[in-house]
This record gives structure tokens, sequence and C-alpha cells, in this order.
């Protein structure tokens, strides 16, 4: 009974410094001095292969980003002050000066351009006042993952009756 009562009190130990934030950095977090340099900059780098916009910024809140740099997936939400066929230009034009080439684009309310780079896709969605570029991982063969798709069909004669 006594360890069950010690796994408890560490349960609960770890569960209260758990929580404490105190020790966590949170780029939105941060004080106002620095909130305004920092958290720009820390975005640039770590979405280092997405241009953006000189006065467009990444919400950080609503983004998601697993890895950083060149390889990073996730998704990028960025504050805009383009118009939608002025984001729509500049996403054409400068995704491919970062490594990335275009696969297909839809100009419309909403637009969405999709391109590829290596082992990686992304989707740039852009609506009034926000461009949100998700990137995903690319399969690594995608007959791999269709290979029944892959097969050469066979043709099936028919026989009249």
């Amino acid at each position: 009974m006594d360890i069950f009562r010690g796994g408890m009190f560490l349960l609960l130990v770890v569960t209260m410094f758990g929580c404490s934030s105190s020790g966590i950095s949170d780029l939105s977090k941060r004080s106002l001095s620095s909130a305004s340099v920092q958290p720009v900059y820390e975005a640039s780098k770590a979405f280092a292969d997405i241009p953006i916009a000189t006065n467009d910024s990444v919400d950080i809140k609503k983004s998601l980003l697993l890895n950083t740099g060149e390889q990073w997936i996730g998704r990028a939400v960025i504050k805009s002050s383009q118009n939608i066929e002025d984001a729509f230009t500049y996403y054409q034009a400068n995704m491919p000066d970062k490594g990335w080439r275009a696969v297909t684009s839809v100009q419309s309310e909403v637009s969405i351009l999709t391109f590829e780079k290596m082992s990686r896709f992304a989707a740039v969605q852009i609506q009034s006042g926000l461009v949100t570029v998700t990137v995903s991982p690319r399969e690594a063969e995608a007959s791999a993952s269709l290979g029944h798709l892959s097969r050469p069909v066979r043709r099936i004669n028919r026989v009249k009756g």
C-alpha cells in the first residue's frame, strides 16, 4: 500500500510541476520589448523555405511547426496585408525562388497554389487577409502505397454467347 501512496504522490508532484509554464519558452508570451522583433525573426528562421512578404507576419498561435529550417512540416498561418490577387502573384513568383516547383493553382475568392520540393508538398491557401501554407511529407514512392494500382491491368476479353 505504501508503494501505491508513493506513486500517487509522485504523480501529483509531476503533474503540478508539469503544468507550470515557467520553464517553457513561448513566442506569444515574450515581453513587449522583444515581442516586436524576436517572434518575426524566429518565425522566418523556422519557416525558412517559404517566402513571407515584408509587411506580413506569422500567427504563432495558429501555426503548427514540426522540425525547422528547410525540412519543416506543418502549417504556417500568415496575416497578410496584401489583397488576394497580389498575394497569389507573390507566392506564385516567390515560392520557386525558395526551391519549390509549381504543381497546380486555382485563383478565386479562396485561391490555392500547390508546390513540391524534394520529399515535401506545399499547399498555399489565400483568402482575405490570411495565407495558410501547409507543408506535408511526400511518400517515398506512390507505387508503394498503391501497389495494387501500379501493376499492369490485364485485359479481359468478353465471350459472346
